[in-house]
């Protein structure tokens, strides 16, 4: 495999699963027929066009570099985000040498984790990062400043070395905080939206500061970026993903489940989950779009998600995502009275396990695809995260939907303000009568 990422669609077609149990050529050339054009048809929208110039500009990865290069000695990074300003970062830990600094992503404003965290690290050792694309999150704005002083009250005025913060250039508060003192400041592409900024210093930044090589994520992205406008589904891996759920999705498999097979590439669930989700979750004609996604991880998941998707509803269409991996320890010869697995390294079973189950769902008739990864490094995850963001933009085109906004969130983010501050009123007032309508405990 000469590429960084190659999707396999085999055991998700119906010449391989039998007729009518998988997905026939002809559903998939029916999701295509509304993607048309591609390369005309991504960079006649600012959006489309933002994102993929994502690779092709290292200046951001040289800035995230030299800051992380210039700090004073760190062992811990600790990001304040939330959403895509922090799933990203826990995507690239996983991939981080042992030997750097340890990721702490704080994205709850729940009060035992905050406060365990002030106790255990030492202020002296720590970078902290606040990331907010709008400026205004409440839990970023909220649980910031409580870090920051924590910082500066052990630190004083050497704090300031150790504190950056990544959001939206135009003017907000927490770009006005960080500039009345002092803080780095590291920029968001206006037209890049938060689950789709790994590629900016959204998740530069902390890639940077935990020892991941920010240039070689977007090296990874740029060989993506070229394949993800090849016009045919059997060159352009992101295409391929996105008519492949979409035949799925009009056969009737609305849950999708992404299964990574290696600790290192677990986070990528997560963080695909948001992207899915928030994207494609929307209101369209007679109906609403979207895939409930979830995000499974092997093997653990054989023993607990394996059973309902040979034998329960088959509404599924699962993508696992694998890599080489070392050979690792040898289980011992002597352990013969315990397993079949004596003399087999942990790297060949967790690579037998990927295979048979793929192998149990083929022989129930139940479809999936493979992600194959060249290897668990930057490279191939810069490819994995820009492939599966244009399959997301071509989902959204064979929806009909814009993969780009949130409406729904938008209105949870209001009614929080409301509760916390009365304003706006109309919908305060609105909040207290949903609090005051008696709650039923049973029928």
């Amino acid at each position: 495999m000469t590429a960084r990422l190659d999707v396999e669609l085999t055991h998700a077609l119906d010449r391989t699963l039998g007729a009518g149990r998988g997905l026939s050529e002809e559903s998939l050339r029916k999701a295509l027929r509304p993607a048309g054009d591609l390369a005309s048809w991504v960079e006649e929208e600012p959006q489309r066009a933002a994102l993929l110039a994502l690779a092709l500009d290292a200046g951001p990865a040289e800035q995230a570099a030299a800051w992380a290069a210039s700090r004073p000695p760190a062992q811990h990074v600790v990001v304040v985000g939330i959403g895509g300003s922090a799933l990203s970062a826990r995507v690239f830990e996983a991939i981080a040498p042992e030997d750097g600094p340890h990721l702490h992503v704080v994205d709850t404003v729940d009060p035992a984790t905050v406060q365990s965290l002030m106790g255990r690290l030492d202020p002296g050792a720590t970078l902290l990062l606040a990331i907010s694309k709008s400026g205004t999150t409440l839990e970023t704005t909220a649980v910031f400043p409580l870090l920051e002083a924590w910082l500066r009250s052990a630190l004083g005025d050497d704090a300031v070395a150790r504190i950056a913060v990544v959001c939206g250039p135009e003017p907000s508060p927490l770009r006005t905080h960080a500039e009345a003192r002092g803080y780095a400041l590291f920029d968001v592409p206006p037209a890049v939206g938060g689950r789709y900024s790994a590629l900016t210093p959204v998740g530069l930044l902390p890639a940077a500061c935990i020892g991941v090589d920010p240039r070689a994520l977007l090296a990874g992205a740029a060989e993506a970026r070229r394949r993800c406008l090849e016009p045919l589904i059997a060159d352009n891996p992101a295409l391929a993903l996105a008519a492949a759920h979409r035949a799925a999705e009009s056969a009737g498999r609305r849950v999708a489940v992404l299964w990574p097979y290696g600790e290192a590439l677990k986070p990528l669930g997560p963080w695909w989950a948001q992207l899915v989700g928030e994207s494609l979750g929307k209101p369209v004609s007679g109906g609403a779009a979207g895939v409930t996604p979830v995000a499974a991880s092997g093997p653990a998941d054989q023993h607990s998600l394996l059973q309902l998707l040979i034998e329960g509803p088959d509404d599924k269409l699962t993508v696992f995502v694998d890599a080489p991996s070392a050979s690792g320890p040898v289980v011992p010869e002597q352990a013969a009275e315990l397993t079949f697995a004596r003399g087999k390294g942990l790297g060949a079973l967790l690579a037998a396990e990927r295979e048979a189950t793929e192998y149990a769902l083929a022989r129930s008739g139940r479809p999936s695809i493979r992600i194959r990864l060249a290897a668990a490094d930057a490279p191939s995850i810069g490819a994995f995260v820009l492939t599966w963001q244009m399959a997301v933009v071509y989902w959204g085109r064979m929806l009909g939907v814009d993969p780009f906004g949130q409406p729904g969130v938008t209105l949870g983010k209001q009614a929080a303000q409301a509760v916390l501050t009365g304003e706006p009123a109309d919908l305060a007032a609105k909040l207290a009568a949903h609090r005051a309508q008696p709650r039923t405990r049973s029928l």
